[in-house]
C-alpha cells in the first residue's frame, strides 16, 4: 500500500520507519531539516540490542520524503502526528494526499486531536486510535526507540471495516494491533496515564519516577485522575476505577526512567499538549458538569510555566 505519513518526530519516525519494511512509505515534515536528513540518512532509529543497555542505529528509507505534499500525491492511507495546535492548517495543507478514499488515522496522545482533522475531512474516512510505543528524538530525523506496545484503531463515524483496514497495514510492518467497537474507551485510558504523569514531570522536571515515588506527587496524579474517571464515566465510557488507577500507576514504574513527552517539549520551549490531556479533562467536565479543580491548577500551572518561553 502507498502510505502517506504527516510529520515525522519522535513516534511518527518509529511508525513511518518500521512501515518501510512493507509498505510505499511517503513522508511530509514541513521542518527542511528532517526532510534532509531523511533524504541523505534515511529515518535513523536507535533500536535496543537484546540484554545488552547500548543501542543499535538502523537505517529506514522510505520511498519519498518531502516538505510539500503537492510531491506525494494520493495515498491509501494518511497516518498523522502533527501536534494538535497545528492540526487544521497541516490537514489543510495535506489535502492533495488525501482523495475520496484515502483513511486517514490518527494515533496522537490526548483528546481532541479527531475534532481538528475532522474540521477538513469528513468523518467518514476518519479512523482514530492510540500507541503505547514510546520514543525520543535526538536530532531531526534520528529517534530513540524507547519502548514497544499495542496499537488500538477504532472509528467513531466512518465504518469500521476502515479500521480494520488501517490495522492490516499496520499488522503486514511488525506491529500488534487491536480494533476497537469503543475506542474512546482505549483513548481515554492511556489518557488516564497522561494525566497522572505529564504535567507533574513537567512543573517538577525529572522523569517518570518522581510521580511513582514520591508521594506528594503520586497523590497529585491520584486526585487528577479520579477527576478523569469521574468525566470519562460521564461521558458514557464504562471503567473499573481500581483498574485504571492501578493501571496508570503500573506504567509509571514500568518507565520510571522516561522523560515524558510533555517534560520533553519544557526542555526544547515548545508548546506542550497540555489543552488536549488535563485539559481535555476540564473542558470535557465542563460539558458533563463534573468538577475538575485539580486538572484545571495543573492546566494553569503547565501554561504559567511555558508561557515564560513562549511569551505569552
Amino acid at each position: 500500500m502507498r502510505i502517506g505519513f504527516l510529520g515525522c518526530g519522535a513516534i511518527g519516525s518509529i511508525y513511518a520507519g518500521y512501515m518501510t519494511k512493507a509498505h510505499e512509505v511517503c513522508v511530509v515534515d514541513t521542518f527542511p531539516p528532517v526532510i534532509e536528513s531523511v533524504r541523505k540518512n534515511g529515518i535513523l532509529i536507535d533500536e535496543p540490542i537484546p540484554g545488552k543497555t547500548e543501542c543499535e542505529t538502523v537505517s529506514y528509507h522510505p520511498y519519498m520524503a518531502s516538505t510539500d505534499p503537492k510531491d506525494i500525491g494520493i495515498v491509501d492511507i494518511l497516518i498523522v502526528f502533527v501536534r494538535y495546535m497545528f492540526l487544521e492548517d497541516a490537514m489543510k495543507n495535506a489535502l492533495p494526499m488525501i482523495g475520496p478514499d484515502t483513511i486517514v488515522m490518527t494515533l496522537q496522545n490526548g483528546i481532541g486531536n479527531y475534532d481538528e482533522i475532522a474540521k477538513v475531512i469528513p468523518e467518514e474516512q476518519i479512523v482514530i486510535g492510540n500507541t503505547s510505543f514510546g520514543s525520543v528524538g535526538l536530532e531531526p530525523g534520528h529517534v530513540r526507540h524507547a519502548g514497544s506496545g499495542t496499537t488500538f484503531v477504532g472509528t467513531l463515524k466512518a465504518p469500521i471495516e476502515k479500521a480494520h483496514t488501517a490495522a492490516e497495514a499496520l499488522r503486514a510492518a511488525g506491529f500488534d494491533v487491536e480494533v476497537r467497537d469503543n475506542v474512546m474507551e482505549v483513548i481515554w485510558h492511556k489518557v488516564f496515564v497522561n494525566v497522572a504523569n505529564n504535567a507533574i514531570t513537567a512543573l517538577m522536571d525529572w522523569t517518570n519516577i518522581y510521580t511513582s515515588k514520591n508521594q506528594y506527587a503520586h497523590e497529585a496524579a491520584r486526585l487528577m485522575v479520579e477527576e478523569a474517571l469521574d468525566v470519562a464515566i460521564a461521558s458514557g465510557c464504562s471503567f473499573d476505577r481500581r483498574v485504571e488507577m492501578d493501571h496508570a500507576f503500573e506504567v509509571i514504574e514500568a518507565t520510571a526512567d522516561n522523560i515524558s513527552s510533555m517534560l520533553q517539549d519544557i526542555r526544547k520551549h515548545r508548546e506542550t499538549e497540555i489543552r488536549i490531556i488535563n485539559g481535555a479533562v476540564c473542558k470535557i467536565g465542563k460539558e458533563y458538569g463534573v468538577p475538575t479543580p485539580y486538572n484545571e491548577l495543573m492546566t494553569q500551572l503547565v501554561l504559567a510555566r511555558q508561557s515564560i518561553y513562549l511569551g505569552r
